[in-house]
Parts: structure tokens; C-alpha cells; sequence
């Protein structure tokens, strides 16, 4: 599906026509952020935390934005209505400059939302682990290439997620945070060691509302039997159930209660925060 805008720098630009000089010093030292934002029946959801984050990822590696979270909003609510309000993937990206001379690029791109088979939801899914980190973990950045060799690896080995690990720590997904359930209380590594995801921090918030117990806490590769439940969360995904890791069954290799009914609390969140906005 073809979206036929962008924004650069906030101008409408057709979508062909919107491109980035190969001597962007992006390309070649990772300058840069980015933000994934789920637009459902023409509302962003939660488009201001993501534009915060993306403020603050900017000031991580001093990078200066051009324009407020005010004027990028106004760009987003603009390019969605020019692309008929349909649902779509937002990415906000931010490229920074070397040189005073020039320009620091916004551009907002539509792309195709992500739509995941029903069975992934009440089947759970295979994930495998990948060594390895990224670099400011807390910082949402353009340098991804550990995240994409660990999909990679994912998609080789046919399972849904790779988990990266450091020293038998479990971090967080190359595309989502996770969360283990075990002894009656939730667990996700602590923020300042992951980037934690504003479908991470819904989660625990729901959670937290709902009388569960939710500690930050490390999740150690060698304490896996110790896992009744798993799962991860993601803009595009939501929180999807994880019942192996690697070779290892996680509790009876079934999606547990705990995760169930947190994936029907987010549902109907998500749900009540469309509606109420569109």
C-alpha cells in the first residue's frame, strides 16, 4: 500500500520526491533518531510520548532539533489527513549535521502497519537469543545494526524475536522489550539498561492498576526455568506471548493467565484511546 506524502522538514513533499543526499553524515555515523508511531483510523496513538522520547534521544547524543514537539505534532496530523486517515506506521526521523552549514532533516514517512496472525496471540511465540548490545541503550538512535543482525538471525532460524543478551543478562528484543512472570510477580530489565518502549511502559502502568506486583529487575538466561510466563511488547505488535526460548519451554509451554489478561487490559485500552480520539 503506497502512501502518496511525506513531510520533510515541514513541507508536504509527494513521496517520490523526498530524498536525503548520500553525504548525509547519517549514513555514516548513525547521527540520528528515530520514533515508530501506530496510527489507527487516523489517530496516532500516544503521539505525544513518542515525541518526547524523541526529544529526549535527540539530547542523549546532542543533537539539536530544528522544531518543537509542537510543530512535528501539527506535521503529523497534517500528513494523515492528506493520506486519507488510513492505518499506517509512522516513522519520525530526525538526521543531525556535522557542519554549520547545514540543514538537520525531520521528515515523517507512512509506511504499512504491520498486521500479525491471530494463532502468533493465543498459540505464543519461538524466540532465540542473540549476544550482543546496543550502543546508549536508553537512547532510540539510528544505529540499529545489532538489532538487525539479531532479526536476521530470528529469521533464519524461523522464530518470531531474537533477545539480546550480555554476560547471561536478557535486555530486550531486537524489535521489542520483554517480561518474564515469575512467583506472582512481574519483571522487565530496568529502563536506564533497555529503551523502554511506550507499549512497555502502558503495560506496566496496566499492570500496576490491575494489583499486579511489577519489579525492574535483571532477567539471567540461567534462571529460565524459573519462568511460569514470558512475553514482549512493541508499537506494532502489542504484547504477544512467548512459550519458548530457544530450546527451553517456558512454564508448561503454554500462554499463560498473567500475560492473557494483560493483552486484554492493553486491548481495551487501546481500543477506548482510539475511539475516544477519532
Amino acid at each position: 500500500m503506497d502512501f502518496e506524502y511525506v513531510v520533510l522538514n515541514g513541507r508536504m513533499r509527494p513521496a517520490s520526491k523526498a530524498i536525503v543526499s548520500l553525504f548525509s553524515p547519517a549514513l555514516f555515523s548513525s547521527f540520528g533518531v528515530y520514533e515508530s508511531v501506530e496510527v489507527v483510523e487516523g489517530v496516532p496513538f500516544h503521539l505525544r510520548d513518542h515525541l518526547s522520547r524523541l526529544a529526549e534521544s535527540a539530547e542523549m547524543i546532542e543533537l539539536s532539533l530544528p522544531y518543537s514537539t509542537d510543530e512535528i505534532a501539527s506535521w503529523v496530523n497534517q500528513l494523515i489527513r492528506e493520506n486519507g486517515n488510513r492505518d499506517c506506521t509512522l516513522r519520525i526521523i530526525a538526521l543531525g549535521v556535522t557542519q554549520a552549514e547545514d540543514e538537520a532533516l525531520v521528515t515523517v514517512l507512512p509506511q504499512p502497519l504491520s498486521r500479525y496472525p491471530d494463532g502468533l496471540y493465543w498459540e505464543g511465540a519461538t524466540v532465540i537469543t542473540f549476544e550482543g548490545s546496543r550502543a546508549l541503550p536508553a537512547c532510540k538512535s539510528l544505529n540499529t545494526l545489532v538489532n538487525y543482525l539479531a532479526r536476521r538471525q530470528a529469521i533464519r532460524a524461523g522464530v518470531h524475536e531474537a533477545i539480546l543478551c550480555t554476560g547471561g543478562e536478557m535486555t530486550e528484543g531486537s524489535r521489542s522489550n520483554i517480561f518474564s512472570v515469575s512467583q506472582d510477580e512481574i519483571r522487565t530489565p530496568p529502563a536506564d539498561r533497555v529503551l523502554s518502549g511506550i507499549t512497555r511502559d502502558i503495560t506496566i502502568r496496566l499492570a500496576l492498576e490491575a494489583g499486579y506486583r511489577v519489579a525492574e529487575a535483571p532477567l539471567n538466561l540461567m534462571n529460565l526455568s524459573h519462568f511460569r510466563e514470558f512475553f514482549i511488547t512493541s508499537t506494532s505488535l502489542h504484547i504477544v506471548p512467548v512459550v519458548r526460548i530457544g530450546d527451553a519451554l517456558v512454564g508448561q509451554g503454554r500462554v499463560g493467565p498473567v500475560t492473557l489478561d494483560l493483552m486484554d487490559r492493553f486491548e481495551r485500552y487501546h481500543r477506548d484511546y482510539i475511539d475516544a480520539r477519532r
